[in-house]
């Protein structure tokens, strides 16, 4: 029992100073937001697996899977650095900075579709049955384009209008995959949904932003001196980026690749429980970020005391749920999915263990960004996806997607938390989180 009360009691004092950062009032309106689109996908989720059943559903997001990821790379890993440039000045008056990273995100989505279009041609995306639906996907690096209105708006600190656009899209884009589930729609139709979906999205953040204090005027020529200082510091968390997809998502292909894509649709069934709770370290994680920056400015020790606080109350929070969720793992999926998904129950329990290193990932990863070490973003990514391809290569013939799941948890444990002791310079960092998970610790840093 004092086991459980020393988390608890943790969270509850460190809660108590967070809002006089001003985060928890930022975070508050993104926390309601992705709780209504959390409820809203998960809900159209299980009615579109339960209607198309696991292979089908596999085929669905593998496709989905790579045009996300595309679509993620697109953005060119300018988001943490575009809220932490505009967060030190007035972001809507500073047509430059504004010009430049319009350009650099319309530029990032014409490369993302041609790849997408280029990965319709290859043997093997033919082979999985894929390249129909991925030549559709091919818009949605378009249809995100949205989100450079969102990094304003969270930069300005207007959450709740961010909050409102995705409070109204997902459910709208929820409800209409419900009604072609129960019109016995094929596959095609929901992969024309997501580009939908994405792009009401943008279209709600754009007009979100169109107000006479948010208007940028291009009256200064975009110049590449300008993209250059950005694209340094973004490289890193690109490349983290797709680093992190790696070992988040080559999973399912893998799975597709050693075992066939029914495994692959019950594999994906349980991610989709599994990161549910994920929503709340990235909210936090925008919503700190501007305020961080500053006090990054004013008081580093200020700082480095209000991202301890916020990774104890990620990483408690998510064991909590993580617990539960793996202690009801099959009733949890036989409930949601049928008894068609069963067989994936046992991945769950395993999966959703990884849920509170993942909290600790995303959060600490403000601290790389403020102190300008982000290639040790991509460093620590790097090893985890390397080695969750080698445990899947090992543990997927073995144990099917419970082997996976067990690989993930692997890989996300090493990058999130361990590797950080073995170099110098993110030393530090290990010692927050050590605080964080440890309030008694102490060190010598």
């Amino acid at each position: 029992m004092s086991a459980l009360k020393i988390p608890l009691r943790v969270v509850n004092s460190t809660l108590r100073l967070l809002p006089s950062t001003n985060i928890l009032r930022q975070a508050g309106w993104l926390a309601v937001a992705k709780i209504v689109q959390g409820v809203a996908s998960i809900a159209a989720t299980l009615a579109v697996a339960r209607h198309l059943g696991p292979a089908e559903f596999g085929l669905l997001s593998l496709a989905s899977a790579i045009a996300l990821f595309v679509g993620s790379a697109a953005s060119l890993g300018l988001e943490q650095i575009a809220t932490r440039e505009l967060s030190t000045a007035d972001p809507f008056r500073h047509p430059p900075m504004l010009s430049v990273l319009r350009r650099m995100r319309v530029i990032g989505a014409l490369l993302g579709c041609t790849v997408l279009l280029a990965i319709t041609l290859t043997p093997n995306a033919r082979g999985y049955g894929v390249s129909s639906l991925l030549l559709i996907l091919c818009l949605l690096p378009f249809a995100q384009v949205g989100d450079l209105a969102e990094w304003r708006l969270i930069a300005a600190g207007r959450s709740r209008r961010v909050a409102f656009a995705t409070a109204l899209s997902s459910p709208l884009a929820a409800l209409a995959r419900l009604a072609f589930a129960l019109t016995d729609a094929g596959v095609a139709v929901f992969t024309w949904l997501l580009v939908g979906e994405w792009a009401l999205r943008s279209l709600l953040l754009a007009l979100s932003s169109r107000d006479r204090n948010l208007i940028a005027p291009e009256s200064e020529p975009i110049l590449l001196a300008s993209a250059l200082p950005l694209l340094r510091d973004s490289l890193p968390l690109l490349l983290s980026g797709i680093a992190v997809f790696v070992y988040m998502r080559i999973d399912q292909f893998m799975i597709a690749a050693l075992l066939g894509p029914r495994e692959v649709g019950l594999y994906s069934a349980i991610v989709a429980l599994a990161e549910v709770p994920l929503v709340l370290p990235a909210l936090l994680l925008r919503a700190a970020l501007p305020i961080l920056t500053r006090q990054s400015e004013a008081d580093p020790f200020l700082r480095d005391q209000t991202l301890t606080s916020l990774m104890r109350n990620g990483f408690y929070l998510h064991l909590v749920i993580a617990l539960i969720a793996a202690a009801f793992a099959k009733p949890l999926v036989e409930l949601l999915y049928g008894p068609t998904f069963a067989a994936s129950a046992q991945a769950l329990g395993i999966l959703v263990l990884a849920a509170p290193f993942v909290a600790l990932g995303v959060l600490s990863s403000s601290w790389l960004v403020l102190e300008r070490r982000t290639g040790h973003a991509l460093r620590r990514t790097m090893v985890g996806a390397v080695l969750n391809v080698v445990l899947n290569l090992f543990f997927i013939p073995r144990f099917g997607v419970a082997g996976a799941a067990a690989a993930t948890l692997a890989a996300q444990v090493t990058a999130t938390y361990l590797i950080d002791a073995f170099h110098p310079q993110t030393r530090a960092l290990f010692h927050m989180k050590n605080r964080a998970l440890f309030p008694r610790f102490r060190s010598g840093t």
